[in-house]
């Protein structure tokens, strides 16, 4: 007998179904489901705002710049330094760049 292939949005898909039939309380789908009660309300909080479009995975992609992340100035200029002195590893570039920084802000 072959093992029973179903993907998450299937399993959504039918654990809204169950749910909507009135038959089973929260904590027995939760159990034959294999998924959390915290999760079990937010697939029904998705559901209901916006339908089955809702039960689709999100985006995992962080939504706006990191907050640590480097000036788009600051890496242009060391991918011109790399693409002009190729052979420069990022020691001597970050070296030179440094010392580029001092000079601009001594003037």
């Amino acid at each position: 007998m072959p093992w029973k292939d179903t993907t998450i949005m299937e399993q959504k898909i039918e654990f809204i179904c169950e749910w909507r039939t009135g038959k089973h309380t929260i904590t027995e789908l939760c159990r034959n489901f294999e998924i959390s009660r915290p999760t079990a309300y937010k697939i029904i909080a998705r559901f209901e705002q916006e339908g089955y479009e809702g039960l689709r995975e999100l985006s995992r992609k962080p939504r706006g710049l990191h907050t640590n992340a480097t000036d788009e100035r600051v890496v242009n200029s060391i991918l011109q330094l790399k693409e002009k002195h190729k052979l420069w590893g990022a020691k001597k570039i970050q070296l030179t760049k440094k010392s580029t920084l001092k000079i601009l802000m001594i003037c």
